[in-house]
């Protein structure tokens, strides 16, 4: 459960052409407890949000006025946040050519970011693309070696020895499940207090085959790995510079807008 009395800011970035727009996204901020402040860009396309609202709950609430939502940039208000990181995943194909040789295909499919706003509460944003339509688990595991995709990155993260569960009571890389929609793009905004920047750096990130039933089902799986299946994309858990710092609209290598970049990664 997310919980912090220290005020922090969160920046997102909201599809908005008009002032219609601003009303609209300004209505729904008004009605969310915990928001002390917010700022609202029009021609940027920008919202900053401050107060202790979990920046999850504000994320789903923008998005249910129909505009694409981003976070782009988080941490406190006064003072540093407590630790940032990063993870691209991709996806692998192996082709045996000998016993002690493997060459590797890799591509590029999503990407998650990690900020520690406090020393209890991390925020996790993660966007996917190009895979399954439908839910699929999401797994901090212990291992950061992905030579051979997730098949070498161990087990799920559990440094408390408990069963598989959900994000509140599990593993403490148990992150539940991120829903891919019929156009293979994903997302999703969660807050943890029980992962910890300084922990997870240098593990990796799984995204697996199939939904995870959060340890509910009556099987021995169940109490493993949710029944999530194995991996499909995966990437190793790398320290950032942190919030605030990803401020381009238009990426110069490959001509996409912010929005059309988001699906392609």
């Amino acid at each position: 459960m997310f919980t912090t009395k220290k005020p922090f800011k969160t920046e997102y970035a909201v599809e908005m052409t008009c002032n219609s727009c601003v009303d609209s996204v300004k209505k729904v901020l008004t009605q969310i407890p915990g928001i002390s402040r917010f700022d609202i860009d029009l021609n940027e396309q920008k919202v900053i949000v401050e107060g202790t609202a979990p920046p999850s709950a504000v994320s789903n609430k923008l998005k249910e006025t129909g505009k694409k939502v981003i976070v782009r940039g988080q941490g406190t208000i006064q003072g540093q946040h407590a630790g940032a990181a990063v993870c691209i995943f991709e996806s692998y194909t192996y082709t045996p050519l000998d016993q002690s040789e493997i060459t590797r295909l890799k591509k590029p499919q999503g990407l998650a970011r990690l900020v520690q706003i406090d020393n209890d509460n991390c925020l996790i944003d993660v966007t996917i693309q190009g895979i399954s339509p439908g839910y699929h688990g999401i797994h901090i595991h212990e291992l950061g070696d992905i030579s051979r995709g997730s098949e070498s990155t161990g087990n799920h993260y559990n440094p408390d020895n408990t069963e598989h569960g959900n994000i509140e009571k599990g593993h403490v890389g148990d992150l539940g499940n991120i829903y891919v929609g019929e156009n293979g793009w994903g997302d999703l905004v969660i807050e943890s207090n029980r992962v910890k920047v300084w922990d997870v750096i240098g593990r990796s990130m799984v995204i697996s085959h199939k939904k995870d039933d959060e340890g509910n089902e009556d099987n021995e799986q169940s109490k493993i790995d949710g029944n999530s299946g194995p991996g499909i994309i995966a990437g190793i858990i790398a320290r950032s510079a942190g919030a605030f710092e990803n401020m381009k609209k238009v990426c110069t290598c490959s001509g996409q807008t912010l929005w059309e970049e988001v699906r392609i990664l």
